[in-house]
């Protein structure tokens, strides 16, 4: 009878244990000795917050974590056990006595808080989404969640250093969208100079916020966007005890989230409407990553793309960004005021916040030599900069105002002077206007009075300067007599006797000069105009020579249907790389002079620079700027090159192209059809960025032309002209579209647009692709030097887009535009794809491997 009422006893304390904690699995608390197993929570009090074991990627593997409740979409914003899965038939959290909470996965700990000595320990789960563990009736818990985020940051969280408990918050994102694990990204607190926050890749920064201003950071304006700052308050402190970024709730009204995503992205989400709003992200677009323009130079957002101005007084110095052009003087210099901008790396700025006027922080930057730049930031005051301005973009709205320290040549008036000659400018501006327009005017009657009596304007001028939009027209004979009317004197000397003309970089508007000289051999029916880029040199032959070793065999780069490329230096050690005109070559004086007009008015980051030129008797010569790696044909084909380039490489390759190309058919001030895109036109410099170059059969035309297409001879080469120019010589923007087309497919597969054997079906490259594509097997393109780390759902995006590109029908493929807006998002595009040409090899052989200029006669 005594064993049975034992046993009675004991069941009864086992029913009353498991009663408690089912209880405890609908409530907020976990008690000492209170145990939650795979199919129990904790809700908080308000129904916000569900603590409890979840499955994230449809396997037996899981992880215990925190994460909304009752929502269509509860997305978890903590995870307890992020570096080790569990096996959710046999996890358990458990709280000891002594205040230890404990994760176990079969009995073994595989995640702890790792406290303990705690008098009535107590878990709970807070509306807030915060994990707390209290002891007794302390109000400081021992332990909590928000010390020790994952990759979301909720109200009242504090993202950064907290020195008094030596804590570093960050958030971490995950290794994908269903692998919680810690992923390659972090959103972290920077705290050398002035403290900002930044994502990091590795040991690579892709993006920072900028400094803390009044409402937010200076690099996302819309965080003071009325629609968001009406809900939420953010704060920003930075004293002794630490620096941390935190976010309140104005209103109960309002859930709202801010993530670092897997891709690299740190967004903020709000629940609106039974759904995530994604109400803004960072990086936004080419200019929020970091440095994309390099150092002392503005990134500026266009449509489809972006451009990179140098800060006034600061001159172009390729992918490293600008340097100065005048040196400091200090007691003379001035500032010039930079508006609307993100304010540049911090990290070798200070700040003193006693200096809360700009009048005191420009009195102090100007009283200090070392001090180059000076901006008032918020709370932080007045914030100095004193090397390089890294990492500067503009903006529509918003942004902040940085006032630059320049000589005083180059800026004669100050901020202070320009605010008291206001008035004078106004007056004096409209009187200045209209003495020009009336000189204008009066140039406009004396030149076509001039023109009517020598006929200078012919007939076949005109209609050379229409159809090719060319302003150089030089004669066929470079004499040095010829040239100019001038005895005695080269071209290049009198070139160099021709005045320079300025270059705005505020405005990126450059200002040419015409000048017309009569030929006296021709009896003054025929004059040479020159078009004159202000910073474009002009060399002497002698200088050349000197510079290429007298053209030696040993610096030599390469040679095509022009003639031949040299490396040369100059006496200052700038290496340079120049183009020698055959006097055999199959692109005569006319490609040359294109060439030369082109390059010169065509500024872009993936387009070969033009240094200068010399036309020097017969000898026609263009100094451009060298690259290191050579054309892209070097690596694609060459297997013990191509292992260089990995797939990253390879997309911002294509995708540097396409910008080229994109600048060139919409976006400079001139619409131009290269005519001959290859791989060995692109070349690569030092940080194997790609540029387009040989511009000798391009041709220009006028904005305003209501017409696409034109008619002409093919000139090209095989494997890259599209169809239509290549059967009737009809050429258009879609032209270069198709060449496009065929080397995207040439990067992804390390092959040469020539013909395949497959299955007694002869196919060129574009034909092979396609078929693939039919039949799901797209990614067998792929270079063999390519690893298994591609992500596969780019290399279809670029296989489907190079496929779009190389369409037979000129109307069936993208614009650039709309090719660039394909290599940005992640929308499949739902264009259909038809099959592309396929080139067959005839009996004299495979045209389409060639790689050679041709000229064929159309029909």
């Amino acid at each position: 009878m005594a064993k049975l009422q034992l046993f009675l006893l004991v069941e009864a304390l086992a029913a009353a244990a498991a009663a408690a904690v089912l209880g405890q699995s609908a409530g907020d608390r976990l008690a000492a000795n209170g145990t939650i197993a795979s199919n129990q929570t904790l809700i908080s009090a308000g129904g916000v917050f569900q603590l409890g074991f979840f499955n994230s990627s449809g396997s037996g593997n899981g992880y215990l974590g925190i994460r909304y409740y009752n929502l269509a979409d509860p997305s978890v914003v903590w995870v307890a056990n992020r570096n080790k899965p569990l096996n959710l038939s046999t996890a358990t959290m458990n709280l000891t006595a002594d205040g230890t909470l404990s994760l176990f996965d079969n009995g073994i700990i595989i995640w702890s808080t790792g406290t303990s000595r705690a008098i009535n320990p107590v878990l709970q789960l807070l509306d807030s989404g915060n994990l707390v563990l209290i002891a007794g009736k302390s109000n400081s818990p021992l332990w909590q969640s928000f010390d020790h985020p994952c990759d979301t940051l909720l109200p009242g969280m504090k993202l950064g250093v907290d020195y008094n408990a030596n804590i570093s918050r960050q958030l971490v994102s995950w290794k994908s969208p269903t692998d919680p694990s810690p992923g390659d990204y972090a959103f972290k607190m920077e705290t050398r100079g002035v403290p900002e926050i930044s994502i990091w890749s590795s040991s690579k920064k892709t993006y920072r916020t900028g400094p803390w201003t009044n409402q937010g950071f200076s690099g996302n304006p819309k965080m003071e966007d009325s629609n968001i700052s009406n809900k939420l308050n953010f704060s920003f402190v930075s004293n002794q005890n630490g620096v941390y970024y935190t976010t309140e709730y104005k209103n109960n009204s309002l859930l709202s989230r801010a993530v670092m995503n897997a891709t690299g992205r740190f967004e903020r989400w709000n629940w609106d409407g039974g759904s995530w709003s994604n109400f803004w992200y960072v990086p936004e677009d080419e200019c929020d990553h970091y440095a994309r323009c390099g150092s002392n130079s503005i990134c500026t957002k266009e449509y489809y793309s972006y451009s990179c101005n140098c800060i006034k007084g600061f001159e172009d110095k390729g992918s490293l960004g600008c340097e100065r052009t005048t040196p400091l003087s200090c007691s003379s210099d001035r500032f010039w005021k930079v508006q609307s901008i993100k304010l540049p790396d911090t990290e070798n700025a200070t700040t003193d916040s006693s200096k809360s006027t700009l009048a005191a922080c420009e009195d102090w930057c100007s009283k200090n030599c070392s001090c180059l730049a000076y901006a008032m930031a918020g709370l932080n005051g007045c914030v100095t900069w004193s090397g390089d301005l890294v990492d500067l973009r503009s903006f529509i709205s918003g942004g902040d105002d940085l006032y630059v320290r320049l000589a005083a040549s180059e800026s004669e008036i100050s901020v202070e002077s320009s605010r008291s000659n206001a008035r004078e400018l106004a007056i004096g501006l409209p009187l200045l206007l209209g003495f020009l327009l009336l000189c204008c005017l009066g140039l406009l009657l004396w030149w076509r009075k001039r023109g009517k009596k020598q006929g200078i304007l012919g007939t076949d001028t005109e209609s050379s300067v229409k159809e090719t939009g060319l302003l150089l027209d030089l004669p066929k004979v470079m004499d040095k007599d010829d040239l100019f009317g001038q005895s005695n004197s080269s071209g290049c000397e009198s070139l160099q006797q021709l005045p320079r003309t300025d270059f705005d970089t505020s405005e990126q508007h450059w200002r040419s000069i015409m000048i017309n000289s009569e030929n006296a051999n021709l009896n003054n029916e025929r004059a040479a105009s020159v078009n004159l880029l202000g910073t474009l040199s002009s060399y002497d032959l002698a200088t050349i020579k000197a510079a290429t070793n007298n053209f030696s065999a040993a610096n030599k780069l390469g040679e095509g249907g022009f003639g031949a490329v040299y490396k040369g230096q100059f006496q200052d050690g700038q290496t340079i790389a120049v183009k020698k005109l055959s006097r055999h070559s199959s692109q005569g004086p006319d490609e040359f002079k294109n060439e030369l007009t082109l390059i010169a008015n065509l500024q872009h980051r993936n387009l070969v620079r033009l240094l200068g030129s010399c036309i020097e008797g017969d000898e026609r010569l263009l100094v451009l700027e060298y690259m290191e790696n050579g054309s892209l044909d070097a690596f694609i084909y060459d297997k013990t090159k191509s292992v260089l380039l990995n797939w990253q490489k390879r997309l911002d390759i294509i995708v540097g192209i396409a910008r080229g190309l994109l600048y060139l058919h919409q976006d400079s001030n001139l619409r131009v059809i290269h005519r001959d895109l290859k791989p060995s036109n692109i070349l690569l410099d030092k940080d194997m960025n790609p540029k387009i170059s040989d511009f000798g059969i391009a041709r220009i035309f006028e904005r305003d032309e209501g017409h696409e297409n034109a008619t002409t001879r093919p000139v090209g080469t095989f494997g890259y002209m599209a169809p239509e120019y290549l059967s009737s010589g009809i050429f258009s923007f879609k032209s270069d579209v198709f060449s496009f087309g065929v080397i995207v497919l040439e990067i992804l597969s390390g092959k040469r647009n020539r013909v395949f054997n497959q299955a007694n079906v002869r196919l060129n490259l574009l034909g092979h692709a396609y078929k693939l594509w039919k039949e799901g097997r797209s990614l067998e393109i792929l270079d063999d030097a390519l690893d298994c780390s591609y992500p596969a759902t780019e290399i279809l995006r670029c296989i489907r887009m190079g496929l779009l590109c190389v369409q037979e029908h000129s109307e069936d493929r993208p614009t650039m535009a709309e090719v660039v807006m394909m290599l940005a998002s992640e929308d499949q595009q739902l264009t259909p794809l038809k099959q592309p040409t396929i080139t067959l090899a005839s009996s004299d052989g495979d045209l389409s491997s060639k790689e050679i200029s041709v000229t064929i006669a159309g029909r």
